[in-house]
């Protein structure tokens, strides 16, 4: 039997073991990529201070954004993947004027310009400590550090239900497998409603993305406006992102991509000449208040939920493996979790 159970394997659902090991635990990790998957899928942005947000929750999503420099140097040095963090800042376009200023630089066109000539002029305003991470080499690092963890079993494959209990967790596996733990997570992003015999209700639903990947690199900061946001990556520059609901359906679509691309020529006049590498979409895990639903099940704490991240989950990655281990050692949280706890919901 394993300490824990951990069901999803994206980039939660590592950051979890990792930190459970780390914490001197013991856990299998359940899992398979599946298309639509975000956490291939996103641009990686550390955008804490980008949109609306509760001054509490912005906080938190800032703790975990400033996890990212120590987190990436032990997982270099535990696994030899160099993962890139970019931390030049972001810069917002047609921001409005919010509390979270202060925290802010306010560019004009000249400003703006000398950062980056390549886009319209116009005002803006930058994010200083805000960034992107390469996703993909993150998940890279991540699962290479799970393969170096004698203590995590990962285990492929997609759990069909749970039988939770007071002091232990059956899962079932679609191929007919059984897994045994003392607890078990449920991180399964965009599916996690999927999971038969939760305690309750997961009221967490997929929102497709859909984005698009642009050859040529004319920006050296992420940008972002109402209508897309860009993020360079190495030759490329990614175009994000669609918001729709749209089910389990993680195609694409030309009439969003042109939407896309024309957003980005706007923003940079020079994109409107790039041509595609690449497009794709991924399902975000939303829940109806935009928080992630985090903690123990109040009926059954066998049961820790880690799931409805929705755009940040990458973001969140390093504070809710920390959260998570903690709950499961019988220790505080690093952070408050009462806004999360899944009775919100009724």
């Amino acid at each position: 039997m394993a300490d824990v159970l951990i069901v999803g394997d994206g980039v939660v659902g590592l950051s979890i073991a990792i930190a459970i090991a780390r914490a001197g635990g013991r856990c299998r990790l359940l899992g398979r990529t599946v298309p639509g998957a975000a956490s291939a899928a996103s641009a990686g942005l550390l955008a804490p201070s980008i949109g609306s947000a509760d001054p509490g929750f912005r906080s938190i999503m800032r703790a975990s954004r400033d996890r990212y420099p120590t987190w990436l140097h032990w997982l270099a040095e535990r696994t030899g993947v160099e993962v890139t963090l970019n931390r030049l800042g972001i810069i917002e376009l047609d921001s409005d004027d919010r509390a979270e200023d202060m925290l802010s630089e306010r560019l004009d066109t000249s400003a703006l310009l000398t950062l980056e000539p390549a886009i319209a002029p116009r005002e803006a305003r930058l994010y200083s400590d805000d960034g992107y991470v390469d996703n993909v080499r993150l998940l890279e690092a991540l699962r290479e550090a799970v393969r170096c963890e004698w203590s995590i079993d990962h285990v492929e494959g997609r759990v069909a239900g749970i039988e939770p209990g007071i002091d232990g967790c059956t899962i079932r596996m679609e191929d007919g497998r059984t897994q045994h733990g003392q607890s078990v997570v449920l991180a399964a992003g965009a599916w996690s409603a999927l999971i038969a015999g939760a305690p309750r209700p997961i009221p967490v639903e997929p929102v497709r993305g859909q984005m698009l990947m642009l050859r040529g690199s004319p920006l050296a900061h992420a940008v972002s406006s109402r209508d897309a946001y860009l993020v360079p990556r190495g030759d490329f520059t990614l175009v994000g992102s669609t918001l729709e609901r749209v089910g389990f359906d993680s195609s694409t679509t030309s009439s969003a991509l042109d939407r896309l691309r024309a957003a980005a020529s706007t923003i940079v006049p020079s994109l409107a000449r790039a041509t595609t590498h690449s497009s794709w979409a991924g399902l975000r895990p939303i829940t109806p208040d935009g928080l992630p639903v985090l903690g123990r099940d109040p009926d059954l704490p066998s049961v820790v939920y880690a799931c409805g991240h929705g755009k940040n989950g990458i973001l969140l990655a390093p504070i809710t493996g920390e959260c998570v281990a903690a709950l499961l050692a019988g220790t505080p949280p690093p952070v408050d979790l009462t806004a999360f706890d899944i009775q919100r919901f009724g």
